[in-house]
């Protein structure tokens, strides 16, 4: 046994040594030939077509569908709220691109919500961005209806700023170079508002018409587990006309109007908790400040300022579960002694990061004559493929 192993030992060791030793003593030429085989191999593949998929240059496309059933004071409907269409892609080194196609109900019934490009490399922290976007005004107010935290748009929001903040024009945002998060956000619009109906967008008009914005955004921890977020922001329109007719004239005033808010976010994330427990708290005030037309007289009334807002706790008890309530004081802009509050309570199941069920009761209190409102409704919203928003890279 031992000769046996002595005798194999010793041939591995002779193939080690004299193998080698042939190679360096091939003739020049061998390698010469095998250099030459190389090379041609290498302009062959340099020459080669690129092999890609057709489909490497398309942007990343997604949707989300949402739909709702609700039920007010014993009458009920099921409501196709909207399927978005959304497609995101750089466009060079510079510059990123999206849009959000919207289908509805309403109207009208097909609708471009979102078609934006966006610098990535501008020197000085600067970023703008441009074409129909959601105004960076408030916190939820540029949040599309399924990504709030309810299912139905808060009325403050709704009714001050006109639906979500669409609009056609320019923003340029600055990030401070400081050790505390601090932005600022200018732009200018043709209006704010999706269903505002204040301008026509479809009119030139001089630019003292349009709609500027200024917001100061500042972020900061809390130590490990806490976080606080704090916005100021403030929509001017230099110029306005208000029209109303009196007996067959019609009567022509010029008046300005500023809507501001103030918003304020905390949260509670412990960081040995993971990422699917905690507490969120939200609030925003916001005063509208305008000249309105009076409805019992048809008549421009007295500048009237007015106030809304809501505030909101929302709780995280797992990977699926989360609940909260919200509570909403609305001023009406036409008569300041009329005050809604509603008050809401939702339930909210992620069955999947990308399919969500919600439950929500709200109650409708308004200091006036009539009846409350007792609203119970159902939120069902699935996203597929690469859904993602403008806000949420902001």
């Amino acid at each position: 046994m031992f000769e046996r192993k002595f005798v194999a030992t010793l041939i591995v060791f002779t193939g080690l040594v004299v193998v080698p030793a042939r190679a360096q003593d091939a003739p020049p030429q061998d390698l010469q030939s095998q250099l030459a085989e190389l090379k041609g191999r290498l302009e062959k593949l340099e020459g080669a077509p690129l092999k890609s998929s057709l489909s490497s240059f398309n942007p990343a496309m997604g949707a989300a569908l949402d739909g709702t059933f609700r039920s007010t004071n014993g009458k009920a409907n099921f409501d196709f709220r909207a399927l978005e269409l959304n497609v995101e892609a750089p466009v060079d080194p510079y510059l990123k691109a999206w849009g959000v196609i919207t289908g509805s109900n309403g109207s009208p019934a097909v609708d471009v919500e979102e078609a934006t490009v966006e610098t990535t490399a501008l020197p000085y922290n600067l970023t703008v961005r441009g074409g129909r976007l959601f105004a960076t005004f408030g916190r939820l107010a540029h949040f599309h209806d399924h990504e709030l935290p309810v299912i139905d748009r808060p009325l403050s929001l709704d009714s001050y700023i006109g639906g979500e903040t669409k609009a056609d024009g320019l923003e340029a945002s600055y990030l401070f170079p400081t050790p505390l998060f601090v932005s600022a956000t200018f732009g200018a619009y043709d209006k704010i508002g999706a269903e505002n109906e204040r301008q026509d967008p479809t009119t030139p008009r001089p630019l003292y018409e349009f709609t500027y914005l200024a917001r100061l955004n500042a972020y900061a921890d809390l130590g490990e587990n806490h976080s606080l977020e704090l916005g100021v922001d403030s929509a001017w329109t230099p110029k306005r006309t208000v029209v109303s007719t009196l007996g067959e004239d019609d009567l022509h005033q010029d008046t300005w109007r500023t809507l501001s808010g103030v918003d304020l976010t905390y949260r509670y994330q412990p960081a040995a908790g993971g990422l699917y427990k905690g507490l969120l708290w939200g609030t925003e005030v916001l005063q509208n400040d305008e000249r309105r037309i009076d409805p019992a007289t048809n008549l421009p009334s007295r500048r009237r300022p007015t106030y809304a807002g809501y505030s909101f706790v929302e709780v995280k008890a797992g990977r699926r579960w989360r609940g909260g309530a919200m509570a909403d004081l609305t001023q009406d802009q036409d008569d300041d002694k009329r005050m809604t509050k509603t008050f809401t309570t939702f339930l909210t199941c992620d069955v999947t990061e990308f399919n969500r069920l919600r439950a929500s009761y709200a109650e409708t209190l308004v200091n006036a004559p009539g009846p409350r409102g007792h609203t119970f409704g159902l939120q069902w919203t699935a996203v597929f493929g690469h859904h993602v928003h403008g806000f949420r890279d902001r």
